[in-house]
């Protein structure tokens, strides 16, 4: 029974992980290791806890490319460990559906963004989305973690 809220806590992470990044372009440590404690969570609570593999797997996939990213200069650790943390919450059968809107959302939102800094960002902003030319990573995984885990 208590399984059933896991999803829900993980939405509470990724929201907090937004408003987080959005004011200080970081992504806290102990943010990125809920997502993990809740997985061993659901994995303790499962009836089927080998049901998990597929899960851990795409988890794993995803922080490796994640890490080629980090070391291209793409993305920040901090996302970099987000993003597979969420990875381990999305049912493998909405991997693919939550990887094409995590790339729409990057190829759509980033640019509004930077019209809205253009707009009305200011060195002075005490949000870093508006004062720094930085791109919240955590937004679009965000985003794609709450399809994945919610839309069926």
């Amino acid at each position: 029974m208590i399984a059933y809220y896991i999803p829900y806590a993980m939405a509470a992470v990724l929201i907090v992980a937004v408003i987080i990044d959005l004011r200080t372009a970081k992504t806290p440590n102990w943010l990125t290791l809920i997502p993990i404690v809740l997985f061993i969570a659901q994995i303790a609570l499962s009836e089927t806890p080998a049901a998990f593999g597929w899960q851990l797997g795409q988890g794993i996939l995803v922080f490796v490319l994640g890490l080629v990213l980090f070391a291209a200069g793409g993305i920040g650790a901090g996302a970099v460990k987000l993003m597979a943390g969420t990875a381990l919450l999305v049912p493998t059968h909405n991997a693919l559906g939550s990887l094409g809107l995590f790339l729409a959302v990057v190829l759509l939102v980033f640019p509004l963004i930077m019209l809205l800094r253009k707009a009305v960002g200011s060195e002075t902003s005490k949000w870093a989305i508006l004062s720094r030319q930085i791109l919240p990573m955590s937004l679009p995984i965000a985003v794609a973690g709450l399809y994945g885990m919610f839309v069926v």
